[in-house]
């Protein structure tokens, strides 16, 4: 056989391959997206069946948050805390993991365990009219990206975010004294180098869902309607000083409030 029509029958045979292995993986995701389309329509039924009801477009699709690990970031700290009191800031180990930063303009403390402490002097952060958005340029200053909760006698209570997600327990109370901000309070906050945390996996949706209504039912309470679900994290501090963050449903029902582990499939009241 000539070179040119051997060379031909090659590239054919090729091509013939790759259409085949094409057609293999169009199939086969084909295959997986009408899984995914049945037993979402079964969870929905279930839920149905359990005489819950819930708008489709608030069924998540998928488990958007997987677990992570933040190892705490001492040198991250000292310069947030510089940035915060404007200028270079003395170090004072307390012991037990806590670190004190200090100068002219106030003192910044961190805790082990997440818990932040801050003092500023008088005047050194002016509240305006829009106290709100004021007080979270102060927690910026930190890099704690804020989601303000409420307005208190006393200032302002934040959730953290973490690359848009909530933290739903990492919250800090910014207090205002005399027109400016006095200092924060009464804290939780995540600083540090966070990478996924490969020995632990979300259950499935479907699972998931099958979990929340037996949690709900275990703590004796009956929902008839989900009215919104917010996935986030929940943060929890080690001795060795890295945090664990636990991928979580927010789940809102009408007769009251629950979160969802994703981990576990573990159910409990929200705070």
């Amino acid at each position: 056989m000539p070179w040119t029509k051997l060379k031909n029958f090659i590239l054919l045979i090729l091509v013939l391959t790759n259409l085949c292995l094409l057609g293999l993986v169009v199939s086969q995701n084909l295959q997986t997206s009408r899984q995914e389309r049945q037993t979402r329509e079964n969870t929905i039924q279930f839920l149905t069946n359990r005489g819950v009801q819930i708008e489709e477009d608030l069924f998540p699709q998928d488990m958007e948050l997987q677990p992570m690990i933040a190892q705490r970031d001492l040198e991250g700290e000292q310069t947030a805390a510089a940035a915060l009191l404007r200028g270079e800031v003395e170090a004072e180990p307390r012991g037990g993991e806590v670190y004190r930063y200090y100068n002219e303009n106030g003192s910044v403390q961190f805790h082990g365990d997440g818990t932040l402490s801050v003092y500023l002097e008088p005047g050194i952060y002016p509240v305006g009219e829009d106290g709100g958005a004021d007080c979270a340029a102060v927690l910026a200053l930190l890099g704690f990206q804020g989601e303000l909760l409420k307005e208190t006698g006393e200032g302002f209570v934040f959730q953290q975010l973490w690359e848009g997600v909530p933290l739903f327990n990492q919250q800090v109370t910014v207090v205002c004294t005399q027109g400016s901000v006095s200092g924060i309070s009464g804290g939780l906050r995540l600083m540090g180098q966070v990478q996924p945390d490969q020995s632990r996996e979300n259950i499935s949706v479907a699972t998931a869902m099958v979990r929340l209504m037996n949690g709900i039912s275990s703590l004796g309470d009956v929902c008839n309607r989900i009215d919104g679900i917010r996935q986030g994290y929940v943060c929890s501090a080690s001795l060795s000083g890295s945090v664990t963050m636990t991928p979580v449903w927010q789940v809102t029902t009408d007769t009251g409030s629950y979160q969802l582990d994703t981990v576990t499939g573990a159910v409990k009241r929200a705070e």
